[in-house]
Protein backbone atom coordinates (compact mmCIF):
# COMPACT_ATOMS: atom_id res chain seq x y z
CA UNK A 1 0.00 0.00 0.00
CA UNK A 2 0.86 3.73 -0.54
CA UNK A 3 0.72 6.78 1.88
CA UNK A 4 0.37 9.95 0.81
CA UNK A 5 3.89 10.58 1.85
CA UNK A 6 4.91 7.35 -0.40
CA UNK A 7 3.65 8.96 -3.41
CA UNK A 8 5.00 12.47 -2.76
CA UNK A 9 8.04 10.91 -2.79
CA UNK A 10 7.68 9.49 -5.68
CA UNK A 11 6.69 12.78 -7.82
CA UNK A 12 9.89 14.04 -5.85
CA UNK A 13 11.60 11.03 -7.78
CA UNK A 14 10.01 11.74 -11.37
CA UNK A 15 11.31 15.82 -10.93
CA UNK A 16 15.05 14.72 -10.04
CA UNK A 17 14.80 12.23 -13.19
CA UNK A 18 13.37 15.70 -15.42
CA UNK A 19 16.31 17.41 -13.58
CA UNK A 20 18.90 14.87 -14.35
CA UNK A 21 17.92 14.28 -17.89
CA UNK A 22 17.64 17.96 -18.69
CA UNK A 23 20.84 18.70 -17.25
CA UNK A 24 22.75 15.61 -18.76
CA UNK A 25 21.26 17.35 -22.01
CA UNK A 26 22.12 20.46 -21.68
CA UNK A 27 25.89 18.97 -22.47
CA UNK A 28 24.85 17.90 -25.83
CA UNK A 29 23.36 20.67 -27.03
CA UNK A 30 25.03 24.17 -28.61
CA UNK A 31 24.48 27.48 -26.93
CA UNK A 32 20.84 28.90 -28.94
CA UNK A 33 17.27 28.72 -27.75
CA UNK A 34 17.08 25.15 -27.34
CA UNK A 35 19.62 24.85 -24.43
CA UNK A 36 18.34 28.18 -23.01
CA UNK A 37 15.20 26.01 -23.10
CA UNK A 38 16.89 22.97 -21.08
CA UNK A 39 18.00 25.29 -18.54
CA UNK A 40 14.78 26.60 -18.06
CA UNK A 41 13.22 23.01 -17.70
CA UNK A 42 16.16 21.48 -15.35
CA UNK A 43 15.07 24.88 -13.07
CA UNK A 44 11.34 24.06 -13.25
CA UNK A 45 12.31 20.62 -12.44
CA UNK A 46 14.34 21.49 -9.32
CA UNK A 47 11.08 24.09 -8.05
CA UNK A 48 8.63 21.27 -8.65
CA UNK A 49 11.09 18.49 -6.87
CA UNK A 50 11.13 21.27 -3.57
CA UNK A 51 7.19 21.72 -3.85
CA UNK A 52 6.65 17.68 -3.73
CA UNK A 53 9.64 17.29 -0.82
CA UNK A 54 7.25 20.37 1.16
CA UNK A 55 4.09 18.37 0.44
CA UNK A 56 5.65 15.37 1.39
CA UNK A 57 6.65 16.85 5.00
CA UNK A 58 2.73 18.36 5.38
CA UNK A 59 1.22 15.08 4.97
CA UNK A 60 3.53 13.14 7.11
CA UNK A 61 1.74 11.30 9.71
CA UNK A 62 -1.54 13.30 9.14
CA UNK A 63 -3.09 11.52 5.44
CA UNK A 64 -1.24 8.19 6.39
CA UNK A 65 -4.90 6.63 7.48
CA UNK A 66 -6.25 7.69 4.49
CA UNK A 67 -8.76 4.85 3.05
CA UNK A 68 -8.38 5.76 -0.40
CA UNK A 69 -4.95 5.82 0.06
CA UNK A 70 -4.13 2.79 1.77
CA UNK A 71 -6.55 0.90 -0.87
CA UNK A 72 -4.45 2.12 -3.84
CA UNK A 73 -1.13 -0.58 -3.97
CA UNK A 74 2.11 -0.77 -5.75
CA UNK A 75 0.46 -3.28 -8.15
CA UNK A 76 -2.10 -1.07 -8.69
CA UNK A 77 -0.02 2.15 -9.63
CA UNK A 78 1.89 0.04 -11.69
CA UNK A 79 -0.82 -1.13 -13.55
CA UNK A 80 -2.41 1.95 -14.04
CA UNK A 81 0.22 3.79 -15.21
CA UNK A 82 1.43 1.19 -17.97
CA UNK A 83 4.90 1.77 -19.52
CA UNK A 84 4.77 5.46 -17.87
CA UNK A 85 8.49 4.33 -15.67
CA UNK A 86 9.35 7.78 -15.48
CA UNK A 87 13.03 7.06 -15.02
CA UNK A 88 14.50 7.50 -17.54
CA UNK A 89 17.06 4.98 -17.05
CA UNK A 90 16.22 3.08 -20.10
CA UNK A 91 17.21 6.33 -22.19
CA UNK A 92 20.81 6.65 -23.01
CA UNK A 93 21.61 10.36 -23.72
CA UNK A 94 24.13 9.27 -25.67
CA UNK A 95 22.83 7.41 -27.67
CA UNK A 96 20.19 11.04 -28.78
CA UNK A 97 21.99 12.22 -31.96
CA UNK A 98 20.27 16.00 -32.08
CA UNK A 99 18.67 18.04 -30.37
CA UNK A 100 15.07 17.46 -31.83
CA UNK A 101 15.63 14.02 -30.31
CA UNK A 102 16.27 15.23 -27.11
CA UNK A 103 13.21 17.44 -27.17
CA UNK A 104 11.35 14.70 -28.30
CA UNK A 105 12.44 12.74 -25.67
CA UNK A 106 11.70 15.52 -23.27
CA UNK A 107 8.37 15.67 -24.41
CA UNK A 108 7.34 11.98 -23.73
CA UNK A 109 8.92 12.89 -19.96
CA UNK A 110 6.51 15.75 -19.56
CA UNK A 111 3.85 13.79 -20.88
CA UNK A 112 4.24 10.54 -18.74
CA UNK A 113 4.72 13.50 -15.65
CA UNK A 114 1.12 14.56 -16.61
CA UNK A 115 -0.37 11.55 -16.63
CA UNK A 116 1.10 10.37 -13.34
CA UNK A 117 -0.17 13.25 -11.50
CA UNK A 118 -3.46 13.49 -13.22
CA UNK A 119 -3.60 9.72 -11.41
CA UNK A 120 -2.58 10.79 -8.08
CA UNK A 121 -4.83 14.14 -7.95
CA UNK A 122 -7.65 12.23 -7.09
CA UNK A 123 -5.70 11.21 -3.70
CA UNK A 124 -5.57 14.11 -2.76
CA UNK A 125 -8.10 15.38 -0.33
CA UNK A 126 -6.35 18.71 1.15
CA UNK A 127 -7.47 21.53 -0.33
CA UNK A 128 -3.83 24.09 -0.58
CA UNK A 129 -2.14 20.91 -1.30
CA UNK A 130 -4.65 20.38 -4.53
CA UNK A 131 -3.92 23.63 -5.22
CA UNK A 132 -0.36 23.06 -5.56
CA UNK A 133 -0.51 20.22 -7.63
CA UNK A 134 -2.77 21.83 -10.35
CA UNK A 135 -0.46 24.84 -10.12
CA UNK A 136 2.44 22.22 -11.06
CA UNK A 137 0.38 20.17 -13.68
CA UNK A 138 -0.60 23.37 -15.29
CA UNK A 139 2.91 24.23 -15.92
CA UNK A 140 3.95 21.37 -16.50
CA UNK A 141 1.53 21.12 -19.82
CA UNK A 142 3.55 24.78 -20.25
CA UNK A 143 6.36 22.76 -20.84
CA UNK A 144 5.18 20.06 -22.49
CA UNK A 145 3.59 23.19 -25.51
CA UNK A 146 7.16 24.82 -24.79
CA UNK A 147 8.74 21.21 -26.45
CA UNK A 148 6.11 21.33 -29.16
CA UNK A 149 6.60 24.91 -30.33
CA UNK A 150 10.78 24.17 -30.08
CA UNK A 151 9.88 21.18 -32.12
CA UNK A 152 8.04 23.07 -34.71
CA UNK A 153 10.22 25.31 -34.88
CA UNK A 154 13.20 22.99 -35.79
CA UNK A 155 11.44 21.39 -38.01
CA UNK A 156 10.82 24.73 -39.99
CA UNK A 157 13.87 26.18 -39.98
CA UNK A 158 16.45 22.84 -39.63
CA UNK A 159 20.18 23.23 -39.09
Amino acid sequence: MFTASELFELAVRVEENGERFYRDALKKTKPGLVKDLLVWLADQEVEHKNTFARIKEMVAGQTEQDPALMSLGRDVLVGAMGRHAFSLDELEIDSIRDEEEILRAALVFEEDTLIFFDFIAPFVSDRSISAMLDTIKAEERHHKQALLDKIAAIQRCPA
